[in-house]
């Protein structure tokens, strides 16, 4: 059921999201206390011993409205949401190095859910790009 502030967050399309960019490595054995509402959640999927948070980005964005994450060394994380179905959310995911683009997928989210994507290579380690969404 949903809300009527949710309620009127569909009607407008709009959605909220945040993505985490995370260092993951085996170089030593850290947690971000940034990341402690994630840590647990990481640990049980990725067999890493370092989670550090390089990045935070929110942005509201409308139906196939684009907006970009900034990643290191040149790349950037962009997600367009495509529909809502339901209480489901159908997020493209394109990530680019420079000009290039080197990953898209399409993933769908329930309203208030989240997901961890694995990503490139990164200082040792590779970049997690948690991401959370709400309507």
């Amino acid at each position: 059921m949903l809300t009527f502030a949710s309620a009127a967050s569909v009607q407008a399309g709009t959605i909220n999201i945040v993505v985490k960019t995370v260092l993951a490595s085996q170089n030593t054995k850290f947690a971000d206390p940034r990341l402690s509402d994630l840590i647990r959640e990481l640990e049980s999927v990725f067999r890493y011993s370092s989670y550090q948070l390089l990045s935070q980005n929110a942005m509201n964005l409308n139906m196939n409205q684009t907006g970009a994450a900034p990643l290191p060394e040149d790349r950037v994380l962009k997600i367009t949401p495509a529909r809502i179905t339901g209480n489901r959310a159908e997020l493209q995911l394109v990530l680019f190095k420079g000009d290039r683009q080197i990953f898209q997928t399409v993933i769908q989210l329930l309203n208030n859910g989240m997901i961890t994507v694995g990503g490139p290579e990164y200082k040792g380690g590779y970049l997690l790009f948690n991401i959370s969404v709400s309507f």
